[in-house]
């Protein structure tokens, strides 16, 4: 008996942790991109994210999230906690959130300096 419902508390601990970690509110058949600054970044798990305040073709702005893969991930990448910064001017291009307008999830990242950052694969 006991073992029964160990086994079932697992299984639905494991059920939530996936359900917290999915990406499925992203549409990964459109891509949009944006460019303007930094207000902060959180290099965490299980996803890290970008808020910026981007300006559109007419000069207005709005806030954006731009969620990343995880901070172990994206130290495979090479990145640190100062990789991005808050002031910093970049442009950013991902996969849109289907209910959110105004939140992605990010596939590349192009740096004041030109140096830009490419998503090699959907690994969450």
């Amino acid at each position: 008996m006991i073992k029964r419902t160990l086994a079932w508390a697992l299984l639905a601990l494991s059920t939530c942790a996936l359900a917290h970690h999915s990406v499925s509110n992203f549409d990964f058949d459109k891509e949009t991109s944006i460019s303007g600054k930094v207000t902060y970044f959180s290099f965490t798990n299980p996803h890290s994210f970008i808020d910026m305040e981007a300006v559109d073709a007419q000069g207005a702005t709005s806030a954006w999230k731009v969620f990343a893969t995880s901070k172990v991930v994206l130290q495979r990448y090479g990145w640190t906690p100062s990789s991005v910064k808050a002031g910093d001017t970049i442009s950013v291009t991902g996969h849109p959130d289907k209910l959110k307008p105004r939140e992605m999830y990010l596939t590349k990242i192009r740096f004041a300096d030109g140096t830009e950052w490419l998503r090699k694969s959907i690994d969450n």
